[in-house]
């Protein structure tokens, strides 16, 4: 009766248990096989059950610390991994610095969870290895089922001194080269510069010669002003005047008085006989136009 009791609970517990990472290094590395926290206590289902994504490493205690040598990115790496219910989902692998708490993931894949047999290694590819930077770290596997609704969040934890042999670790600073100081030459004295030849000195050219003065230029000849005519009073009588009588300056000027054009003068004076254009006579007295008809200005 107590067996089938014994079997009973171990039937109930198995399928209520999912799974977790029991070794970060393999299954075949003993040094690192059942070194996650919780790993051995009375209540294996901390380890198997779904768990707050919020809750890094379930709020489980810091557990045994195991060294661990990762490679560099390319190179494979095996965990131990048991797993009782086999959800398809997405699985990752990370580094966290325990001091900062900063996440590296270094490996990532599809169904870990799925393959034959309760116990086996999932194997992945490292990646991102030049962002860890800690030493003190903690190794954690994460996986969530996507069959199920909602979905479930699995995630095992390990304490490991990480070495990494891949040549990603960020090299050393290295010391400042001292310049090694050499020994002081002497400079050579510059070799003295020959003196240059005195130049030749230019034979100076001929005195100029005083050129001949030209003949002198013989005196042109006063111009002679051209005489100019002496303007003429126009004869009487109209039909002898044109207009062209009224042009002459300061003598006579054309008017219009009475209907006629007449040639009168200008200057003072009496009794000088002025012609009309058009036949008729008028006498000029200092100025004024005297008409001899009844047409008197």
């Amino acid at each position: 009766m107590l067996q089938l009791i014994f079997l009973a609970l171990h039937f109930a517990r198995t399928i209520s248990a999912h799974g977790y990472m029991i070794s970060p290094g393999g299954l075949n590395n003993k040094a690192t096989f059942g070194a996650v926290r919780g790993f051995g206590g009375d209540n294996p289902d901390i380890l198997q059950n779904p768990a707050n994504p919020n809750n890094m490493c379930k709020g489980l205690p810091k557990g045994r610390v195991v060294p661990l040598s990762l490679g560099g990115n390319g190179a494979s790496h095996s965990v131990g991994l048991s797993i009782s219910a086999k959800h398809p989902g997405p699985c990752s692998m990370e580094i966290i610095d325990s001091a900062t708490k900063r996440i590296v993931e270094i490996g990532a894949g599809n169904n870990c969870a799925t393959q034959a047999g309760n116990r086996f290694d999932w194997t992945f590819t490292l990646k991102n290895m030049e962002q860890v930077t800690c030493t003190d770290c903690i190794m954690r596997f994460v996986w969530s089922s996507s069959n199920l609704i909602p979905t479930e969040f699995y995630q095992t934890c390990a304490d490991i001194t990480l070495t990494k042999a891949g040549g990603n670790s960020p090299a050393p600073p290295q010391p400042p080269q001292q310049p090694n100081p050499q020994p002081q030459q002497p400079s050579p004295a510059p070799a003295p510069k020959p003196n240059p030849p005195a130049p030749t000195p230019k034979p100076n050219p001929p005195a100029p010669q005083p050129k001949p003065n030209p003949p002198p230029t013989p005196p042109l000849p006063n111009p002679q002003p051209a005489p100019q005519p002496n303007p003429q009073p126009p004869t009487t009588g109209g039909n002898t005047h044109t207009p062209a009588d009224c042009k002459i300056s300061n003598e006579f000027l054309c008017v219009e008085q009475c209907g006629k054009t007449l040639i009168h003068c200008t200057g003072a004076g009496t009794g000088v006989l002025t012609g009309a254009l058009d036949g008729d006579n008028a006498v000029c007295n200092n100025g004024r136009i005297d008409f001899k008809s009844n047409c008197v200005a």
